[in-house]
């Protein structure tokens, strides 16, 4: 992406300004910017010009960014940067603007950004602290140090923009507009975790103030001294980030966080007297103190081109915040995260394709965690995800989550993954999993949370797709529909097909010249006479709107995202589902499952739950792992004899879209020799191998078609979970990795006609061990 690229989402930004938002969060009225008050006007040419001119006209340029630095700005006044010029090093000008008279840096002439290059020898390549009221606009920023051949070994602390203070005040009127910072190599700190798991450039168990503060733009707090806090925090307010493009950044996109008082040495002793203003032990915690006022809009945030984005835009020790119309594609752990955040909305974004990556446990497209209260999720897009909403509300914390369209995520649509203290309503969504085996799920403890779920469409091309339910998750007043699915105790539900517009979505997704795509997602509106039409339940407080801006409600309430308007009802698509709401889509059947859980700890007996074993070579046995209550199978090679596998086979083979799945673990890393097991190969009727899938080397790795792929690393004593979803028909397969896609419409390596067989696989002198567990055999068609 060019730094010059911006003149082409002036449409987009202009297009979005002038939407007119329902039901947005309320928030502390900002204090407005007034045109810029009469300041001195200072001109910056890195090529012509020179520090002893006066600065003040173009004809007379200042040259360096030392110049700039040391220069005590006023209110009012302008620091324009030639377009088209690049200064390697820090920006930190000095001084404060004013309410109505901020400072601001932009650029003039013709050509592309002014670029800020901070090389990654500076913490900051742009930088304020113990400032207020100035405006950043386009410039280009970036921070980078050189890769040295060692994955991760070249991240350092380091930011793009950073805004900052201690001095225990107020700090207020930020404006970063129009920027494009990009390839900032910040380290990787998680709050939580095992120090076992440090890797070059990714640290655990750094606690919460060493944690998650590098990467593009970061607004944060501190205090003089970790040892002696004051009695009073520094507090961020009016903070605003739009019309930018984020890319290639690690740890975030964009980070806001309050400090509180947990540093750490080297050793990872607490050394800091806490303050717990970023923190929160209840939602009426007076030490709380938060930032105010945080606005995210228009952005487009990617971290498709690093390993080390861990998520899009964090939001945390915030109170007013709201984060609307923004792409998020492709970074790691979290599209958008609230944490120790109340009163914040986030709407009209799409967040798609969000992976695992530097160590992150998560790939939501948006989490409300830790300790947030009054969240409000609404009118998004969340698609390819790994989990579209993750409700992870750890002690306590409450959330809406309406009006959202959620498609293709590949685990789960929605995660409920909150203590009981929590609650969340969950109404008006529109659900279409066509990857996954689950459209709602929890467990254990998390399903003591109270969760309401009204008036949404789950619809499942994969037939018993898990809706988790319990005494405090309650259904009323759904669709269920595609495939065959367990109704939750909905005791109105309503199992038909929603005959959408035009499923599934074909339309295209959000890029830095478009902004979010969400008119993409109206192919699941309601076709004429669908069932969800006037079925829903009434929800008091609704927001006013639907998912594209009609009017609530029109006659009773719909169920799903859309409601049917009253003056221009959806056409009926031109190839339209059946009028019959009964779901057309082929049923899916489990045709294999193996647990392993009540067999007998020894070897696995041939024939065994229709298993073939070949224990040639080494063993095949049943295990205590990973606990005495839940077994997986062990296959151990250690001579060059025969074969040691364990396959099922199928009779006929298996036609249509088969969905092959297991965990795999490796209890211990390769040093040297030979090292191939087939995990699995999935074998045509005459035996050959047409979908190879193998754990070789400390990789995991696929054939596709003739050649052998890497598509992960794996760490020894760890499960992983492998999905192959093998489309007959098409001649192609795709492959998920804990979730994730690695491989998508990938060909086979030989004609299938139909799956024969699966074989759990070594031969050789392929020496070492493989755990399997929780295999599964799905076909539809």
């Amino acid at each position: 992406m060019s730094p010059g690229t911006g003149s082409r989402i002036v449409t987009w930004w202009l297009r979005a300004a002038m939407v007119v938002v329902v039901g947005a969060v309320a928030l502390v009225v900002p204090r407005m910017m007034a045109a810029h008050a009469a300041g001195t006007v200072y001109y910056v040419d890195a090529i012509s010009g020179s520090d002893a001119s006066s600065g003040v006209s173009e004809s007379a340029p200042w040259k360096s960014l030392s110049k700039v630095n040391s220069t005590t700005f006023q209110a009012g006044d302008r620091i324009l940067l030639r377009a088209g010029r690049t200064w390697t090093g820090q920006l930190w000008p000095k001084g404060s603007g004013a309410s109505g008279a901020p400072i601001t840096v932009d650029s003039y002439g013709s050509g592309n950004k002014p670029r800020i290059d901070g090389a990654g020898q500076v913490g900051d390549a742009v930088r304020l602290f113990n400032q207020e009221y100035w405006t950043i606009r386009n410039l280009e920023v970036t921070n980078t140090v050189p890769s040295t051949g060692t994955p991760g070994a070249n991240l350092r602390d380091l930011r793009g923009i950073h805004v900052g203070g201690d001095n225990s005040q107020t700090l207020d009127g930020f404006l970063i507009d129009s920027v494009y910072v990009h390839d900032v190599t910040g380290e990787i700190n998680w709050i939580g975790g095992d120090t076992a798991d440090n890797a070059p450039g990714i640290r655990f168990k750094t606690g919460w103030d060493g944690s998650k503060k590098t990467g593009g733009i970061v607004f944060d707090t501190t205090v003089p001294n970790v040892t002696r806090p004051p009695a009073n925090p520094t507090i961020l307010n009016n903070l605003t980030v739009t019309n930018s493009q984020i890319m290639n950044t690690s740890f975030a996109g964009i980070v806001v966080k309050q400090y509180t008082g947990d540093g750490k040495d080297a050793a990872g002793n607490t050394i800091a007297t806490a303050t717990g203003w970023g923190t929160r032990t209840s939602a009426s915690d007076t030490k709380f103190r938060p930032h105010t006022n945080v606005t995210i809009r228009n952005n487009y945030i990617t971290q498709s081109g690093t390993a080390y984005g861990c998520n899009g835009i964090y939001l945390t020790g915030v109170r007013g915040g709201l984060v609307e119309r923004n792409v998020v594609q492709r970074v790691g752990t979290s599209g958008i995260e609230t944490y120790f955040a109340d009163n914040v909305t986030i709407q009209y974004n799409e967040v798609y394709d969000t992976q695992k990556k530097a160590g992150g446990a998560d790939s939501n497209g948006i989490d409300a965690d830790k300790g947030t209260t009054a969240q409000k999720i609404q009118y998004n897009w969340l698609h390819g995800n790994g989990d579209g909403i993750l409700l992870c509300q750890f002690s306590f914390g409450d959330v809406v989550v309406r009006y959202n369209v959620l498609t293709s995520n590949t685990r789960y649509q929605i995660y409920l993954h909150s203590d009981q203290a929590a609650s969340a309503k969950i109404y008006n969504n529109t659900i279409y999993n066509d990857r996954s085996g689950y459209l709602v799920y929890g467990y254990g403890k998390y399903l003591t949370s109270t969760y309401t779920l009204n008036n949404n469409i789950f619809y499942s091309t994969r037939a018993d797709a898990v809706l988790s339910s319990s005494s405090t998750v309650r259904y009323q007043r759904n669709l269920y529909g595609g495939a065959s699915l367990t109704v939750p105790g909905d005791s109105n539900a309503v199992v038909a097909n929603p005959r959408f517009v035009a499923a599934p979505i074909t339309g295209p997704s959000g890029t830095p010249s478009t902004g979010p795509q969400l008119a993409s997602a109206y192919a699941l509106k309601l076709a004429s006479g669908s069932p969800a039409i006037n079925a829903g339940l009434t929800i008091s407080d609704h927001g006013g709107r639907d998912f594209a801006g009609a009017a609530l409600y029109n006659g009773a309430p719909d169920i799903g995202a859309f409601e049917q308007p009253s003056t221009s009802p959806t056409p009926s698509p031109t190839t339209s589902p059946t009028a019959s709401p009964t779901p057309t889509t082929p049923t899916s059947r489990v045709v294999a499952q193996h647990g392993f859980d009540n067999l007998a700890v020894g070897p696995l007996t041939n024939g065994t739950e229709g298993l073939a074993v070949g224990a040639a070579g080494g063993q095949v046995s049943v295990v205590a792992t990973p606990s005495t209550t839940d077994h997986s199978l062990r296959l151990t090679r250690s001579a060059n004899s025969g074969s040691t596998s364990v396959s099922r086979s199928f009779s006929p083979p298996l036609t249509g879209k088969v969905t092959v799945e297991a965990d795999i673990m490796r209890p211990s890393a390769w040093t040297s020799g030979n090292d191939y097991f087939g995990v699995p190969y999935i074998r045509n009727s005459n035996g050959q191998n047409a979908v190879s899938l193998a754990v070789t080397k400390n990789t995991i790795a696929a054939y596709s078609g003739t050649t052998l792929v890497t598509v992960g690393s794996y760490t020894p004593g760890r499960w992983y979970h492998l999905s192959a979803v093998i489309d007959i028909p098409s001649q192609t397969f795709d492959l998920f990795l804990d979730g994730r896609l690695v491989l998508d419409n990938s060909p086979f390596r030989t004609s299938l006609g139909g799956v024969a067989q699966i074989d759990y696989y070594a031969n050789s002198s392929n020496y070492g061990t493989v755990l399997v567990d929780n295999v599964t055999v799905t076909a539809a068609g």
